[in-house]
């Protein structure tokens, strides 16, 4: 079965278009619109990545990320902001925005691949 990401984004065009992508590269994707929806879905179905934005209503990125962390789990994290998160936890990955997609694809596919046991 293909990796699957979840794309966090409260940006629905962003979210979308990162769905899209993703899926034309050969992953499952899920989409949710904040943190707290993130952690619901992560709860019922845990993905192999994830992408989430850093600024959203409810529950940042930042947030999230470190919600995961403090509970024991370490899927990785990709963070994706107009202006720089200062994040130190274990298996975060930023991505500045605006962002090249084929940029986007090589730091997700490194990831992923380094996550595979």
């Amino acid at each position: 079965m293909p990796p699957t990401i979840l794309v966090v984004d409260d940006e629905p065009d962003i979210a979308r278009t990162l769905a899209e992508l993703f899926a034309d590269e050969g992953y499952r994707v899920r989409r949710a619109h904040d943190g707290r929806q993130a952690l619901d879905l992560i709860d019922r179905d845990p993905p192999d990545l994830v992408v989430s934005d850093v600024r959203m209503p409810l529950v940042d990125g930042v947030t999230l990320a470190r919600r995961l962390r403090d509970r024991g789990d370490r899927t990785p994290v990709v963070l994706m902001s107009a202006g720089y998160a200062a994040v130190d936890l274990p298996g975060i990955r930023f991505v500045p925005k605006p962002f090249d997609l084929d940029h986007l694809l090589e730091v997700v596919g490194r990831v992923i691949g380094a996550a595979e046991p």
